[in-house]
């Protein structure tokens, strides 16, 4: 529990009014005052706010060093320095890197795609559009209608992870190409978001742990350390017979991508002594599509759909436990959806169609979100 140490100025100031009102008789009757001071105005007056206002500063000092020093509580590079004392760093942010179809047009024969051609998505339920850039020049050969060509986010992050075909627009033109999209596999490698404090807290942890000798503790560590993965399990009770451990790892665009789960095998290798049949593997992906709708008695439709579609993809995306999300082995719990919409203003009621009751989850399962369907109605307000 974190302690609150500072005081407000108006405390302060008034016992210095106490303690200055208890002491001046017998100070100037000691030669130390030469006489009583008037507290309410003059340089007197104004020596007591001065003094009153740098205590002030000094005690809301004092409760930000306290907190800092606390790693649990520390935050930013305060939270930085705690975790290098455990050998511990903040991980960096990345960039999405995948394979982008680029679809042939009326044009025969051999197509170069040049390296720097622009590709975007459509706006996205926030606004946000996300461009990506070829890596390298490549050639769509003459007779095939499509080639993968490898493209980079220009910006770090994990938004950039885009669902399938989200990746629509060619930005920069292509002579003989008619556009572009992403498949359902197209990343190749994740992007990630610089790591949080929570996240890093966690971490730091699990250091701690490890270094106590707890085996499962110790995978978790080395497994979340790689940039990119955002929750682990490690199922330690034998899971293909004896001696065996599997670890299995959420990436930062749900299921991750082999470049990742290859990441985290050489970490575990590189920190453990490892004694067991060690598997790294994605989580078994179960898709659950959800569709609703939202009964209204107010607002802008329109405007609480999207609030409550950008909920609905938050609960199932990768993240801190700011909101209950669907991570390793969770359930999709109906209630859970619903808090996040019930709670919008002007939203009376949730009609489901899907899904029909609560989704289990295996132990070693992620719920990955199907097809997205909110609608609206309006309704009175009985």
């Amino acid at each position: 529990m974190s302690i609150r140490l500072a005081k407000d100025i108006g405390t302060i100031r008034s016992a210095l009014f106490e303690r200055i009102e208890n002491v001046q008789t017998e100070y100037a009757a000691r030669g130390w005052l030469p006489a009583r001071l008037n507290l309410n105005k003059g340089i007197a007056r104004g020596m007591i706010e001065l003094f009153a206002w740098g205590l002030w500063q000094l005690y809301n000092f004092l409760d930000v060093i306290h907190k800092q020093a606390i790693p649990l509580e520390s935050t930013g590079e305060w939270l930085d320095l705690h975790a290098a004392q455990v050998n511990e760093q903040r991980k960096a942010a990345t960039k999405a890197k995948g394979l982008v179809l680029f679809l042939r047009g009326d044009q025969t024969g051999n197509i170069r795609i040049p390296a720097g051609r622009i590709v975007r998505t459509l706006p996205d339920g926030k606004g946000e559009i996300y461009r990506y850039v070829t890596d390298d020049l490549a050639v769509l050969p003459d007779g095939a209608d499509s080639v993968a060509v490898p493209v980079t986010a220009e910006e770090y992050g994990q938004d950039s992870n885009a669902t399938v075909g989200q990746i629509c627009e060619l930005v920069t033109p292509v002579e003989g190409i008619r556009g572009v999209t992403n498949e359902a596999d197209w990343l190749t490698e994740e992007g990630a978001d610089e790591e949080s404090d929570t996240s890093l807290q966690a971490r730091y942890v699990l250091a701690w742990k490890k270094q106590a000798g707890v085996t499962r503790a110790a995978y978790e560590a080395a497994a979340l350390s790689v940039p990119g993965v955002m929750d682990v399990y490690v199922a330690d009770q034998h899971p293909r017979g004896e001696g065996t451990v599997d670890v299995i790892v959420q990436g930062s665009a749900g299921i991750p991508t082999q470049s990742l789960l290859d990441e985290v095998r050489a970490a575990l290798d590189d920190s453990i002594v490892i004694n067991h049949d060690l598997l790294v593997k994605a989580p078994e992906q179960v898709t659950v599509p959800v569709k609703c709708t939202l009964e209204l008695v107010s607002g802008d439709s329109d405007t609480i759909k999207a609030e409550a579609e950008n909920w609905i993809r938050d609960m199932f995306s990768p993240g801190d436990a700011t909101i209950p999300r669907f991570s390793i082995g969770k359930d999709v719990v109906r209630d859970r959806l619903a808090s996040g919409m019930v709670s919008i203003a002007g939203v009376k009621r949730i009609r489901w169609e899907s899904p029909e009751q609560d989704v289990e989850i295996p132990v070693g399962g992620l719920a990955v979100l199907g097809d997205l369907s909110v609608s609206t109605v309006w309704v009175d307000e009985e």
